[in-house]
């Protein structure tokens, strides 16, 4: 199982910083799923539910607002206006 690094921050700082092994997220074009080595891009994120996922069974929900997803080859930032993990 291969994993990348994501950062998710908002204007109150970081939220969440470390290994992963996929992101699903809603971009402005549709459903994305990042994986590891997954090809550089910058998208705009719509606000929607999110899934972090740690490893291949373990997904933490998350509600985020919108934001900005830029994926490169050290791993993936998400900037968020809010961001919030389901408890």
């Amino acid at each position: 199982m291969k994993t990348f690094h994501l950062t998710v921050s908002s204007p109150d700082g970081n939220i969440f910083d470390g290994e992963i092994y996929k992101l699903d997220v809603r971009g402005v074009m549709g459903e994305l799923a990042i994986m590891a080595g997954h090809i550089p891009f910058v998208t705009s994120i719509k606000s929607a539910p999110c899934k972090v996922w740690l490893d291949e069974d373990t997904p933490k929900e998350a509600i985020l607002d919108g934001g900005l997803l830029t994926v490169d080859k050290n791993g993936a930032t998400l900037l968020a206006g809010t961001f919030k993990f389901k408890e």
